[in-house]
């Protein structure tokens, strides 16, 4: 059996301290105990995996013949310890296949953030060692990123007039290419799919090849205590450095924050410890590491930036991007930002609220244990003037109070005690009938802010019904309708249905892909919705060509969460617009708001991940075609994969992927094929999007595991010029159909019977359980 993704890093760590011992890192001391680090599925202190997991862009040649490998040298630390669940054990020859890390001669990281997303480009040079001559080996580049950056392409020079390069195409297109296995291949995977850590594979390195690498992301900023922030992984090994020179040698790094308003931007870390500036302008400044000259120049460790957002008062600031000429989407581009004041300094409305917690059997273990958790969080973040309510559910549902109850301390800790003792997992999933429960508990309030938060980890028949019968009673009830923030579980909950759901009931939405993640990621969200300061917003826009607004209906302004609003428009702006709210003492707040060129902000690709996110949001619930083809068009244009399309990865030369920009941004429809060269592979890159949930794995109840460490199986084969992603985590079900979901497995020997398909977008389940392919 091959080793897990994790264990295959350990391996090539053993094999890095044998071939080059650790002679240039004398002045790192002794090694730790068991050096050098293995993963034995554990945690640290932190709640974090094992530190073998990639900290930085890296690239590991994969090893799958020792023979393959220069003479090893003698070991200075003696032979390397491996833990594993069965006790300690001495393994001087790890298992193959190992990811041997690729020494690096140097990096760049160049950080442009805008308002509130961070557009992230790394470059650098890679060189495989460690090979004997004339051998060739297959390589995989690995990059850890926060759970909201998007990756938008690599190009990988390999050398001798290679070019290694992604691309993102209309689903139907990339199945046309007849990669291995259907589209769906890889796409929901759960062996694959981790927001946190891209791979691509690309074959055929020779020894000694320098790469040449560049990769570019997108990435939300995060908002925390009046802060825009952003972290980026660049904390790089010592055994990835050829040679003693020192971090600062072989680094570069840049940072440009654009706030999108005329005010100073004030800086809210300490990045001057390492950063210097070099420009400062209105609403923005440019920073630059210092040089080895410095005795505190660019340190080893992780990249963190954030500025300011809070002010005295409500500060909206409109910016505007007018159509650009030659573009697939004639239409401009604006920006509206609304920054809320200190919640200090501000009253908030009073709140009725009702938590909606799923206690499926999926949810059994961590997932109950953190929801649990989070839950006790939000009940102690309510005000004693508020009112609120919890109710499980499963197939039925279990009620803490009949009806709304103040939030006094001693009730709220009833409540915590009730969510310990009472929520158990067990049963099925129905979302339906506390959703009306709950709707009906909120009617009819005077003075009190009406909030649902629904928790769930699974996804249910007739979801756009759902959206449906929600959006017929949230506009009968207006002003006074209540909020519905929905936060999601694993990667069987539908995420466009929940986002859904938000986006019609004006509130939140976050999903959690980890049990490790979703406590935080709950409390964050239960934090951001805690004080709402403006309510029922409304743009007054005189546009006579029309424009489209994301996300509609607007959510509320909170003191902790910023508002942002972006939109596509015909024709030219009008030089102000007028923004309209409620005030927590009901009277009506209105502010007419100057517009701004956009200057040195790309607006039409700030907001694309939101407006894409949206998009296809609206057409899964509508099923309109229309919206699929417009989501389709901004997916390719940006790069950003989405449901609909798929990021490929081809072999080519520079010159001819000179044309392939060229031609994509005529808005010519390229063919790969003929850019690719006949014997070039074509594969889908898999583990970039979503996915609609898996309504079979929900109703078997499975449980939502820990994702993205990848099975036995999870190294390619080039060999036959296919795709080495596959439906099935077991790796050995052979090619997917091309049903709906993703097909029947044809490597399967098992007998459905009354079930049919193979019944997850991710896994094969039948009854509630993994087949043993």
């Amino acid at each position: 059996m091959a080793n897990s993704f994790p264990a295959s890093l350990a391996a090539g760590l053993i094999l890095s301290e044998q071939l080059k011992p650790r002679i240039h890192k004398t002045n790192l001391g002794p090694p730790p105990p068991g050096y050098p680090p293995t993963y034995d599925g554990s945690k640290d202190k932190n709640g974090k995996g094992a530190a073998v997991l990639p900290t930085c862009p890296m690239i590991y040649a994969i090893i799958t013949d020792r023979n393959s490998l220069v003479q090893p040298t003698t070991v200075q630390y003696g032979p390397p310890i491996v833990q594993s669940g069965m006790g300690t054990s001495v393994d001087p020859t790890p298992t193959l296949p190992a990811l041997l890390p690729l020494d690096m001669n140097n990096v760049s990281l160049n950080v442009e953030c805008h308002i509130s997303t961070a557009f992230v480009t790394v470059e650098g040079m890679w060189t495989l060692g460690l090979l004997k001559k004339d051998y060739q080996c297959d390589c995989l580049l690995a990059v850890p990123m926060h759970r909201q950056g998007t990756v938008s392409g690599v190009e990988i020079d390999l050398g001798d007039g290679r070019l290694y390069a992604t691309l993102v195409i209309p689903k139907d297109e990339a199945a046309s290419y007849g990669v291995k296995g259907s589209t769906e291949s890889g796409a929901e995977d759960p062996g694959t799919y981790n927001p946190e850590l891209f791979r691509l594979f690309f074959p055929q390195v020779r020894a000694g090849s320098s790469l040449s690498v560049k990769i570019t992301w997108f990435q939300a900023m995060e908002f925390a205590e009046g802060l825009y922030s952003i972290q980026i992984p660049f904390t790089f090994p010592d055994h990835v450095f050829p040679s003693s020179d020192v971090i600062v040698n072989v680094t570069k790094v840049m940072c440009t924050i654009n706030s999108g308003t005329d005010l100073p931007v004030e800086m809210g870390n300490n990045l001057a410890e390492s950063l210097q500036e070099s420009s400062r302008g209105p609403g923005s400044v440019s920073l630059v590491a210092k040089g080895s000259q410095y005795a505190d120049g660019w340190r080893n460790g992780d990249f963190n930036a954030c500025y300011k957002v809070w002010s005295a008062g409500i500060l909206p600031s409109l910016i505007v991007q007018d159509p650009v000429p030659g573009q697939l989407d004639p239409r401009g581009v604006f920006c509206l930002s609304v920054s809320p004041p200190d919640p200090k300094s501000v009253q908030g409305f009073q709140r009725a609220v009702v938590f909606l917690l799923d206690r499926s059997g999926s949810m059994s273990g961590r997932p109950m244990e953190d929801a649990r958790d989070a839950l006790r969080f939000g009940l102690s973040s309510l005000q004693p003037v508020d009112l609120f309510n919890v109710i499980a559910f499963d197939h039925e549902s279990l009620f803490f109070s009949p009806q709304l109850v103040p939030a006094a301390v001693d009730v709220t800790h009833q409540a915590q005690d009730w969510i310990y003792s009472s929520i158990e997992s067990r049963g099925g999933t129905d979302i339906l009938t506390p959703l009306q429960q709950a709707m009906q508990m909120l009617q009819n309030l005077q003075g009190y802010v009406p909030y649902i938060f629904l928790i769930t980890d699974g996804a249910v028949n007739d979801e756009r019904g759902i959206c449906r019968l929600m959006q017929t009673a949230l506009s009968q009830g207006g002003s006074a309708a209540p909020r519905i923030s929905t936060f999601g579980i694993g990667h069987y909950c539908n995420f466009y249905f929940l986002k859904m759901l938000a986006l019609i009931g004006r509130g939140l939405s976050d999903v959690a892909f980890s049990s490790d993640k979703i406590r935080d990621q709950m409390e964050k969200m239960l934090v951001a919705a805690s004080t709402p300061l403006l309510t029922n917003i409304s743009l007054a826009i005189d546009i006579p060509g029309g424009c489209e607004v994301y996300p509609y209906p607007i959510p509320d302004l909170f003191c902790t969460n910023p508002l942002v609003v972006s939109g596509r428009f015909y024709g030219n702006f009008p030089n102000t617009i007028k923004v309209v709210g409620l005030l927590p003492n009901q009277s009506v707040w209105e502010l007419e708001v100057q517009m701004k060129k956009a200057g040195q902000i790309p607006l039409d690709k700030v907001f694309a991940k939101q407006q894409l996110d949206l998009m296809t949001a609206q057409s899964w619930m509508t099923e309109d075609l229309r919206l699929q083809a417009q989501a389709v068009n901004l997916s390719v244009q940006t790069g950003i994969p989405c449901e609909y399309t798929r990021m490929v990865s081809f072999e080519t030369t520079k010159e001819q992927h000179d044309n392939i920009k060229s031609d994509m941004k005529k808005g010519k429809k390229v063919d790969i094929k003929k850019y690719a060269g006949k014997a070039a592979k074509i594969a889908i890159v898999g583990g970039l999007v979503i996915g609609f949930g898996s309504i079979a794995a929900t109703a078997a109840n499975m449980a939502i595991g820990d994702i993205g460490l990848g099975g036995g199986d999870w190294f390619p084969d080039f060999g036959d010029g296919g795709d080495a992603f596959m439906c099935c985590d077991c790796g050995a079900c052979g090619d997917c159909g091309e049903c709906d979901i993703c097909g029947i497995c044809g490597g399967c020997d098992f007998d459905f019977g009354d079930v049919g398909d193979c019944l997850s977008e991710s896994l094969c389940v039948c009854a509630g359980a993994l087949l043993d392919c």
